[in-house]
This record gives structure tokens, sequence and C-alpha cells, in this order.
């Protein structure tokens, strides 16, 4: 009921990007510094432009299987029982993931070991050895996760997606690669790797926590000063990947029974076109908003279980879906009511005052979540937005920007974006048999 009480009135909600600020090494590195001294903590991480999108057929796959290397031996931790060793004496809490367009690396430790924390991060990113036994005992984990990807009840839809609207190269959205890459990877080919991604001017080193900015910056470039430039990086060239030239539907069998509707089309990319994404955002906030009349036209008075409408912030890949869970009987029947949604969101009479207020409300509550705390900073925000938006003035202009959005400006996105703009449908169901189309 509090809802109702700020219909038509300004959003008064605070939410800021975190303070920070920026410098460039001379070897190129990007060091970003945000102090936060709520707690006695640092967090250390390192994001990288490369991912799957930066891959061909025969290295598919080589991104992930190097995220997993970073946490063996070195040349100053010789291998994994002094790896393992060192972190217990720093107190350190680490992980790192890698995602299409994406790699990083992060620990948080406490803030009184700050500088061995760096000198940690800086063996572990600059030298690691790549040891043939290693990387055998750590093959097998990878094929572990490959095998729990394609027994995923979607995972035939994934396939299909990935054929289909990234026909041009869609090994460039799977970070997790192919068995025939995994199996053959071997230490030359992490190398060549490394020296074409694994650079300074292709990095971002941020630093957030219980530290002092220029003591920051002042650690941050004695420790990584000595890592050689190495200007052999094609992330920034790399063409786009999402095409879908005309109206498609894909039948999808669903040996697990489950029914799944899709329609994606494509979306503005951040590198090329950013003004479009934060009208995007308001409004697939508003069709998140279970009160309108996107769920209940398709889950409260129609066939879906859940549904969705969201546009997917990229650079080579961005798409706008509208998915949901139905029963596998239903699955056809809802997709000529979705498609009929999907219509109907053009109408300027679909939205409503209150409901955009609601939506930017949102946005800014997934905001305060996802910084709730300076590891959040390092961990979720500010390497995403590095790397995916070419730098963190987007990041840091967020908030203006969507208090800016007028219902005008989602008619516009709307109209450039969606209004006789082709889709790739995907029904997931048991096909008993049917070919797929």
């Amino acid at each position: 009921m509090k809802a109702l009480m700020i219909l038509f009135v300004p959003i008064v909600l605070a939410v800021y990007a975190a303070d920070f600020e920026t410098r460039q090494l001379e070897n190129g590195l990007t060091v970003i510094v945000s102090p936060d001294d709520t707690s006695p903590v640092v967090t250390i991480c390192i994001a990288v432009k490369t991912g799957a999108t930066c891959e061909i057929p025969e290295t598919n796959g080589l991104a992930h299987f190097y995220e997993h290397m970073f946490f063996k031996g070195n040349e100053a931790l010789p291998d994994q029982t002094a790896y393992n060793l060192r972190l217990g004496e720093l107190g350190i809490l680490q992980n790192g993931t890698t995602s299409a367009e994406k790699v990083q690396y992060f620990l948080t430790l406490g803030s009184e070991n700050f500088q061995e924390g760096l000198e940690f991060m800086y063996d572990a990113i600059t030298s690691p050895l790549f040891d043939q036994a290693e990387m055998e005992r750590e093959r097998e984990v990878i094929m572990n996760e490959y095998d729990r990807r394609i027994t995923h009840p979607l995972h035939n839809l994934f396939l299909a997606q990935e054929e289909t609207i990234y026909a041009s190269a869609p090994w460039r959205q799977s970070p997790i690669g192919v068995p025939e890459v995994i199996q053959a990877a071997a230490p030359h080919a992490m190398h060549a790797f490394q020296e074409q991604y694994y650079t300074p001017d292709n990095s971002a080193l941020i630093i957030t926590g219980d530290v002092d900015y220029e003591e920051a910056f002042r650690l941050a470039e004695e420790q990584f000063r000595t890592w050689e430039y190495g200007g052999g990086s094609n992330y920034d060239d790399l063409p786009r990947l999402i095409s879908i030239e005309r109206d498609t539907v894909v039948f999808v069998d669903s040996p697990s029974g489950a029914g799944y509707v899709s329609v994606v089309f494509e979306g503005p990319s951040i590198s090329t076109d950013p003004g479009d994404s934060y009208p995007a955002d308001v409004w697939g906030s508003y069709l998140s908003l279970m009160s309108r009349e996107f769920y209940t036209d398709l889950v409260t008075n129609g066939p879906f279980i859940n549904v969705y409408g969201s546009y997917y912030t990229q650079r080579f890949s961005p798409s706008i879906t509208f998915a949901g869970m139905v029963p596998p009987d239903r699955a056809e029947e809802a997709l000529d009511l979705l498609l009929e949604e999907i219509q109907q969101l053009q109408s300027p009479d679909y939205y409503d005052e209150e409901g955009i207020v609601l939506a930017k409300e949102d946005l800014y509550r997934h905001r305060i979540l996802a910084e709730e705390t300076s590891r959040d900073v390092a961990v979720g925000s500010m390497p995403f937005w590095w790397v995916v938006a070419g730098s963190l003035d987007y990041y840091a202009t967020y908030q203006d920007s969507l208090d800016a959005v007028e219902p005008e400006d989602i008619g516009e996105f709307l109209e450039t974006w969606l209004v006789d703009r082709p889709s790739a449908a995907f029904v997931l169901k048991p096909l008993d048999g049917e070919e797929s189309q």
C-alpha cells in the first residue's frame, strides 16, 4: 500500500555510484580506487577484456581454462600446496569468473595485509606456470562443469539460441567451451592466450575497502609497473555478434519434459548506443511489475508459469528477451499470446506514470543491494562496467540518466528496437519425434 502514497511525486531515493578515482600507469594498466572504511577489509580485483567472445572454434574454452589455472602455481608460489598455504597465511577469500565478454579475479583480505595482497595478485596474474600435471587435474574439474551444463533442463534451448541468434560465431557466446578444446588444452596454448590478452593495457586493477587513495595508488604502481605492456588484444575491434535477419520460430526438443518459450530481438550495444540503454532498463523494470498488464495478461490470466521481458546489457551480443516457463502442452498457445502482447507494448497507453516511478525505484533498490559492501562494488559493479561499457563514466552517471527517462523515451526505444524488427522465437517442449524448425 505504501506505493500508492508516492503516486506522481518525485523519486527521493538517493543512490549514487561509489566514490572512486581512476588513474593509468605508464604500462597501460587502469587502476581504480574506491575507499570505504566501514570495515577493516580490502578487495582487490583484476578485470580483463577477454572471454569467449575473443575465441575461435579452435580455442573455445581456453579463456575459462585459463581462469582455473590462475589459482595454481606461479613463479612465486611454485605449486598448488604453496599457493594454498599463502592463501591461509594472508587470510584471503578468492574467486574468479569467466563470461562471454569478461574475465575477472578477486580476493578479499584484511586491510593490514593489503600490500601483501597486491603482491599475491601480481604474481598470480603475471606469472602462472601452467604446469602440465596441474592442468591435467584441472581438466577433469572443467569437464565436470561441462557435463553439469549439458544436463541442464534448458540446455537444448541454449544451443538453439546460440546457433540461431549468434549464427556467425556461436562459440563466442559459450564460455565453457567444447570438449575437444578442453581435452587438448596445453601450456603453449595458455601462454599464447596470456600474451595476447593478459597484459596491463587490456586490464583494470580495482581496489576497494579500507584504503587511502594516495597510498593505494602508490602501492599499486610499485607492484604493477613492471607488468609489461602487450598491445596485442583485439577486444575493442571485435565485430558485433548478435544478428537476427528475419522472423524465425525454432521448436526445440525437451528431454526433461520442461516447457519454455522465448522471443529475442537484437538490442542496443552499450558501446555504440548507450543512450538507448537507460529507457531499456526502465522499460524492463516496468514489465517486471506483477501489478501491471504484462504479468497479468501472461501469468495471472495466461498460460505462463512465470515471465519476464528485459534488455541484456552487452557490448557484442545485446538482446531484448521475453521468456518464461510454460506447461509443455500449452507452449504454442503461450508463444501466440506472447507475440500478441509484444505488439501491445508499443502503445503509449500500455504504461502509466506511477508504474514508471515504481520501475525506477526498483532499479535503484537493486543498485543499493548490488553495492551493499565494498566487495560488492569491486566484484559486481566496476569490473562489468569498465569492460563492457569501456569506462566507468556510464557507471558514475547511471542514476542521473535514469532520472531523465520520460515515457516518450521508452516509446522511442521501442520504435527503434522492436517495431518492425525481426525476432527469433524458441519453443521448448517434448517433440515426440517431430522435426525442429
